[in-house]
C-alpha cells in the first residue's frame, strides 16, 4: 500500500447531496477520515447511511458536493479504480453460483488482474493468508453459501482485506448476527484498522457498538449530518436523544467506555 500521512485524512465527504429522483435523500454531508480510525455512522433507520457509503464508493453520484479518497474526485474514477482505493463489505451478499470461500476471497483482488488475466498460485497462497489472519483458512473449502452468518461475515471482511486497499467501507456488519458474533467481528475489525492502518467507515445499528469500537462518529437524521466530531464530544445524551428520538442516560462501564442507557419518559 502506498505511504501515506496518517495526519491528512485520507477519505474526506463535502457538502454531499443526493437525490433519489425528485426525493431528497442525503442533504449537505461533510466529514473526513484519518488512516488508523474506525468512523461509526449512526442514525436511526431511514437517515440515509446506507445511500452515504454508496456515494462514497462510487456506486451512486452526487447530485451536489463531491468525495476525495486519496486525493482523487470519486465520481471521476471508474469502478475498476474506485476497486483500487476501497473495499466494501455490503450488508447482504447473495451468490447464486456455488463459490468455495477460497474462491470468494481470491474474487477481492479482481480490480487488481489484468483484463483477461485468471488468479495465480501466488493469489491463492495470499487468498489463504487473509482467511489464516482471520482465524477462518479451515473453511477454506466449503462453499459460501453453507455458512453461517457470522462466518459469511468474517469470509467478506477476509476478501475486503484481501482488496488491498487503504480503506474499508462496512454497511451494517453485525445486523444479523448474534450478541457473542457482533463483538467478536468488530473485535476484527478493530484489530485489522489498527494494524493495518486503515481508514474503516462502518454503519451500525447500535450505538453502544460505536462506543466501544470508533473513535469518531457521524450521527445522521433524515438525511443530515446532525453531529459528528470524536466520540468523546459525540456520544451524549442529548445528542443520542435528538437523533433517536428517545429518553437516555450515559454512563460509563468500569474500563471507562461510555454506554446510552433508555429511559422512562
Amino acid at each position: 500500500m502506498e505511504n501515506i500521512d496518517r495526519k491528512e485524512p485520507i477519505l474526506s465527504v463535502n457538502n454531499l447531496c443526493f437525490n433519489y429522483g425528485k426525493r431528497s435523500v442525503l442533504h449537505n454531508i461533510t466529514f473526513s477520515v484519518k488512516r488508523g480510525t474506525i468512523c461509526g455512522l449512526l442514525g436511526p433507520n431511514a437517515s440515509g447511511k446506507t445511500t452515504l457509503l454508496k456515494c462514497i464508493d462510487g456506486v451512486f453520484t452526487p447530485n451536489e458536493g463531491f468525495v476525495i479518497v486519496e486525493g482523487k474526485n470519486v465520481s471521476r474514477l471508474s469502478r475498476r479504480d474506485a476497486a483500487r482505493l476501497m473495499a466494501v463489505v455490503p450488508q447482504q451478499t447473495t451468490v447464486v453460483f456455488s463459490f468455495t470461500v477460497l474462491q470468494m476471497v481470491v474474487m477481492g483482488r479482481a480490480a487488481r488482474l489484468a483484463h483477461f488475466r485468471l488468479p495465480s498460485i501466488r493469489d491463492y497462497r495470499e487468498a489463504e493468508s487473509a482467511l489464516d489472519s482471520l482465524g477462518i483458512l479451515e473453511l477454506a473449502g466449503r462453499f459460501f453459501n453453507e455458512l453461517s452468518g457470522g462466518e459469511k461475515q468474517l469470509v467478506l471482511l477476509a476478501r475486503a482485506l484481501f482488496q488491498d486497499t487503504n480503506i474499508l467501507l462496512l454497511d451494517e456488519p453485525t445486523s444479523h448476527l448474534d450478541f457473542k458474533n457482533q463483538y467478536m467481528l468488530m473485535d476484527v475489525i478493530l484489530s485489522i484498522t489498527k494494524k493495518n492502518n486503515l481508514a474503516t467507515v462502518v454503519s451500525l445499528h447500535d450505538p453502544n457498538l460505536a462506543a466501544k469500537y470508533c473513535d469518531y462518529m457521524v450521527m445522521m437524521k433524515s438525511g443530515r449530518l446532525y453531529k459528528e466530531g470524536h466520540k468523546n464530544n459525540v456520544f451524549k445524551a442529548d445528542i443520542l436523544e435528538q437523533v433517536y428520538g428517545m429518553k437516555v442516560i450515559v454512563e460509563n462501564t468500569s474500563k471507562g467506555t461510555p454506554i446510552a442507557v433508555p429511559t422512562e419518559r
